[in-house]
């Protein structure tokens, strides 16, 4: 039936019955339940509000269902299992008889599966506008239409779009205005069924545009105040529409209007409330539970946020202020119990006010949306993913509630710049979306998450799997054509998954994509599901960093003394680094030649942390030696090499160093004996036995080595100090030989007196 056969009908049965005029009843955010998923069976709607008068009905997509009305505050209807048999999204209205009366605000209902998130996706198909928006149904065919402010060469004008109730639009001829719209609020002013349009234009006037079957003309009245918000309501209770007005005087100054409304389309003068804040665009609501009207004006005046609150009288006059400070900019506002208590709550740009259900209020969750310029429009409220708990999209920003009054972390769907963004759903599919300078329609495929981070990755290594879940939120099975990679890296990604070419409708799916880098540095790409569809692809972000591994190991080489053939050497210490940015796995440690090494290094070396390498000579024949420590492991440059290098010797001669005291010039010390040892096996030939260094003259030796030594045998070299002046003198007896570490050397020393 349509809505003015249901007007009709109700002025027949109650309006001889009532001499009362009954008001222009208000409803709010949540209807109960939020919302259903498809095929659910019947259920009770309660419809929360004020106003509501005795043989009030509750529409359902403009027809009548049984209602109940509980109170003045709270109306219940029976929603049938046909109602909700598909996907779609149904307006809610209430209606009271005449005398007076007439239809509330539309809230949406929601029926669709739940998801986790929210994608949204352009329609190209949609001409835009200049991103000054309004969404209801103009032409009372149970579509939402669109009606944009716009200009051209020609001047000002509002254009509007009928909508076919699956995401395509009718444009009308445009209409010109006398002023440019910079906000715009739909009701109807002149009582005849149809949705009219106050539209501002922020520099000091609103416009009344009556809707004559869909189409709008030049305004019938222009109300004359600096305006920066706009809201309508029945303020005064005598079933006409009346207009609150907000505006700045100074950015300390503010002042609201009420124009109480005729009934025809125009509005009597208005009624001034002047406070000490500026003003932003409010919201209306009975705050303390009266029955009578009270609004909520947001402000910003440089030094302080918050919202101005007043408590209605119930004849369009109000109490003074009393303002609630929240915790950001608040320019915007808007009511709903968003906490699920019973009791409005005020949602601004800025912050949220929980209600206590007596007109005051306690501050709530922050909202921090304004970082690159704070929307006009309000706040838009209701359930976008369909879990039955109510989000909130600031603009483009939305805010996904965790049903107690506060939000998950804000997620940016678009950079539209639009000023005042619509909502509503305009694709038939159950799921709200949002009009500004385009259409954003949202998407049957959700991705969860959005981006995958997989950190520091060795180059050419792989990360574990993280997995993406695929969920068709759609109406129909959704087909999955391919899934790909693009952006910067796609060849550092791979994925396997478990997705069906046809996703059943709330069916979902998993991908696992691995990071295998290709080289060092921030390495990027997308991961892209195609399907068909509208918003085809839908992309994952995904990101990590080529980490190579790097390590030292100093120094550069080992040099070790003289060593015994057969004998070890002391350990000399090689040490690991690691210098990267991830741990570095160790595969092995060697030494060739005569070298052994122990270390205390684990299999995997972690960041910022090193290891020692103990590394000893152990000579297996006269003469030098060479080797090498190699570590191999996954680090840049692997292996990792120190030289090593040593002399072997079979012969041992001792003492190393013969201190003969003092000794008179000219006279002759008692011989020091010296043993050479050949501890080989082979024999040896001693080539030279000599003395040199400062003072050879003054020391002699003999010996009875003769020119060779047979393995295992040893001779006696006796040394004899004969100071040739007085003072210090040095030498070293020398024996040069084949036995490895020539020439070995004797230090010799004495004091001449």
């Amino acid at each position: 039936m349509k809505l003015i056969h249901l007007l009709i009908a109700l002025s027949v049965l109650f309006g001889a019955a009532r001499a009362e005029t009954n008001p222009v009843p208000l409803i709010y955010q949540p209807l109960l339940p939020v919302t259903v998923k498809p095929g659910s069976s019947k259920f009770t709607l309660t419809v929360n509000g004020t106003g509501f008068a005795s043989g009030a009905v509750v529409t359902w997509n403009r027809q009548t269902r049984v209602t109940s009305v509980v109170s003045s505050s709270q109306v219940q209807a029976e929603i049938t299992a046909d109602d909700v048999a598909k996907a779609g999204t149904a307006s809610v209205n209430v209606v009271n008889p005449t005398p007076g009366g007439g239809i509330s605000n539309t809230i949406f209902f929601p029926i669709q599966t739940p998801a986790p998130l929210v994608a949204v996706a352009q329609d190209p198909g949609f001409p835009g506008g200049s991103g000054v928006n309004l969404a209801a149904d103009f032409n009372n065919d149970g579509f939402l239409d669109l009606v944009v402010g716009a200009q051209d060469s020609n001047g000002f004008f509002i254009d509007t779009y009928y909508g076919h109730g699956d995401g395509t639009f009718q444009q009308v001829f445009p209409n010109h205005a006398v002023l440019p719209a910079s906000l715009m609020i739909a009701g109807d002013f002149n009582k005849d069924q149809f949705l009219d349009i106050a539209a501002l234009d922020g520099i000091g006037n609103t416009a009344i545009f009556d809707n004559h079957s869909g189409s709008f003309f030049l305004p019938n009245q222009v109300l004359r105040s600096p305006s920066i918000g706009l809201a309508e309501a029945d303020f005064n209770r005598d079933g006409k529409l009346d207009l609150l007005v907000t505006g700045s005087l100074s950015q300390n100054s503010g002042y609201a209007n009420i124009y109480l409304g005729n009934g025809n389309g125009t509005f009597a003068g208005a009624t001034n409330i002047y406070h000490e804040t500026g003003s932003g665009n409010p919201a209306v609501g009975d705050f303390n539970g009266d029955g009578k009207l009270d609004f909520a004006v947001p402000y910003d005046n440089g030094g302080s946020t918050g919202v101005a609150i007043y408590l209605g009288n119930g004849d369009g006059t109000f109490q003074s202020p009393k303002s609630y400070g929240v915790a950001d900019r608040a320019t915007t506002a808007s009511v709903a119990d968003i906490n699920g208590d019973g009791k409005l709550d005020i949602i601004t740009n800025g912050g949220v006010l929980l209600g206590n259900g007596d007109g005051t209020f306690t501050t709530g969750a922050a909202i921090d949306v304004c970082n690159s310029g704070c929307p006009v429009s309000n706040p838009q409220i209701g359930d976008f993913n369909g879990d039955g708990k109510l989000d909130v999209a600031i603009g483009f920003w939305l805010l996904l509630g965790n049903g107690d009054g506060t939000f998950q972390a804000p997620i940016l769907l678009s950079t539209d710049a639009a000023s005042t963004v619509a909502m509503g759903d305009f694709n038939s599919d159950g799921k709200l979306d949002l009009a500004g300078e385009s259409l954003y329609l949202q998407v049957p495929m959700i991705l969860s998450p959005t981006s995958l981070n997989f950190g520091s990755q060795k180059v050419g290594t792989k990360s574990r799997p993280q997995n993406v879940t695929v969920l068709n939120d759609g109406a129909a099975a959704l087909t999955i054509t391919d899934i790909t990679f693009g952006g910067s890296n796609p060849l550092d990604f791979s994925q396997t998954n478990n997705c069906p070419d046809s996703l059943p409708v709330g069916s979902s799916c998993n991908v696992a994509v691995v990071f295998k880098p290709k080289a060092g540095g921030a390495r990027d790409a997308l991961l892209k599901l195609n399907y068909q569809g509208f918003g085809s692809p839908q992309t994952v972000g995904l990101s990590g960093t080529g980490a190579v591994a790097t390590v030292t190991l100093l120094p550069a080489s080992l040099k070790f003394p003289l060593q015994l053939v057969g004998t070890t050497s002391s350990a000399q210490t090689a040490t690991l680094s690691n210098t990267g940015t991830v741990a570095v796995n160790i595969s092995n440690i060697t030494t060739s030649g005569p070298f052994s090494q122990s270390n205390n290094c684990p299999s995997s070396l972690p960041v910022d942390s090193d290891c020692e390498i103990q590394v000893a000579f152990s000579p297996i024949g006269p003469g030098q030696a060479s080797g090498k420590l190699s570590v191999t492991d996954d680090a840049e440059g692997s292996p990792q090499t120190v030289a090593l290098s040593g002399t072997g010797t079979v012969v041992v001669i001792s003492p190393l160093e013969i201190n003969f005291g003092d000794q008179a010039v000219g006279t002759h010390s008692s011989p020091a004996p010296v043993k050479l040892k050949n501890v080989g096996t082979d024999s040896i030939k001693i080539d030279e036995i000599t003395i040199k260094g400062a003072d050879p003259g003054d020391f002699s030796e003999t010996n009875n080595c003769g020119h060779g030594l047979a393995g295992g045998s040893s001779c006696t070299i006796q040394v004899t100090f004969t100071p040739q002046a007085k003072g210090k003198r040095l030498a070293s007896l020398e024996v040069t030989d084949n036995g490895g570490g020539s020439p070995q050397k004797v230090a010799l020393t004495g004091t001449g007196t």
